[in-house]
């Protein structure tokens, strides 16, 4: 048992325990409460110290739960941060959860900015086409073309991406990977067929409201499960499944873990969330999910308005993490 005089300074949430420690793998002792039976820890997270649990010292012993020390882990895949350009009528716009009447311009210069986050380190672009998603139209095509020409790093866009015409032509800009929302319901053959065609290029867009699908830009909801359309695509060659929650988009409030837990369970294929993140915690809490499948996050608003820097959000949840960092153990614990 642990000793009444020595509880370890240093402790390291396992796997089984990250949806409680809100995927957050390292913590520091703070103190202790009670005593007996009801004897239980105080500690905090080492990346976020306003995130705190009181243990039990019964679950504290459990080492599939905890482990005393910061542990070595096993070295995690990065987790790719994804800076969002969404574009309406050539301009870099963001709207609030998907409001064509609610739109905040950050830019006219879509091709400056998107060097400048290729600059701050981003090793991948999100294009949203706006206008295509609201009509079909390719408004912004001399945008997507400038951006692709300016870009060493690849680029995906989605928005408006209707048909097998439209989708190889948007690939033949240069863009590394399309993005279908709408056809995914209304065709799925069609994205199977492409996905087939263009491996690694295809990507499914599931833009959700309460669980069910929205299509034609957010304008109309489907009655359609989320997560059924997600494992509808399973084994197609699908290269990822964008999995945006409507309600948090642009809210800067926080993801949606359980709808980001729901669409990784539904199927094998990857995962990348997109809505709701306004700070680094936002996306710390997604390693919670990573494990499941979620292997990236877009963000947009929150890198504008500055509550989010990328340079730190990538090294947060890089492969060099803190929660994941080889350190020595400090402490003592006897069995």
């Amino acid at each position: 048992m642990i000793t009444a005089t020595r509880v370890p300074r240093h402790w390291t949430a396992q796997a089984a325990n990250l949806a409680r420690s809100g995927g957050y793998r390292h913590f520091a002792l703070l103190g202790e409460r009670g005593k007996g039976a009801q004897r239980a820890v105080e500690l905090e997270a080492v990346l976020q110290r306003n995130f705190r649990l009181v243990v039990p010292l019964c679950e504290l012993r459990n080492r599939r739960l905890w482990q005393p020390g910061w542990q070595q882990l096993p070295t995690p895949a990065a987790m790719q941060i994804i800076p969002a350009i969404d574009l309406l009528d050539g301009h870099c716009v963001r709207l609030h959860q998907g409001d064509y009447d609610q739109v905040t311009r950050f830019s006219d210069d879509p091709v400056a900015q998107a060097l400048d986050w290729q600059r701050q380190g981003a090793q991948r672009l999100h294009l949203v086409d706006l206008d295509g998603a609201r009509t079909g139209q390719p408004v912004n095509d001399n945008a997507v073309k400038a951006i692709t020409a300016a870009l060493d790093i690849p680029v995906q866009l989605g928005g408006g991406v209707r048909s097998a015409e439209r989708a190889e032509e948007l690939l033949g800009c240069g863009l590394d990977r399309v993005i279908l929302g709408t056809v995914a319901i209304e065709q799925p053959e069609l994205v199977q067929r492409l996905a087939s065609r263009y491996p690694g290029q295809v990507v499914v867009g599931i833009d959700a409201k309460d669980g069910l699908v929205a299509t034609r830009g957010w304008i109309e909801t489907s009655s359609v499960k989320a997560t059924e359309l997600a494992k509808s695509f399973e084994g197609t060659g699908v290269a990822a499944i964008i999995s945006t929650d409507i309600a948090t988009d642009g809210t800067l409030a926080g993801p949606n873990l359980d709808s980001l837990r729901a669409m990784a369970e539904a199927s094998s294929i990857p995962v990348i969330a997109s809505g709701g993140i306004g700070t680094l915690e936002h996306v710390l809490s997604l390693l919670s999910v990573a494990p499941l499948g979620v292997e990236g996050v877009i963000v947009g608003r929150a890198l504008y308005d500055g509550t989010v820097d990328l340079a730190e959000a990538m090294a947060a949840v890089g492969p060099e993490r803190l929660q994941d960092a080889v350190t020595s153990p400090s402490g003592s614990i006897t069995v």
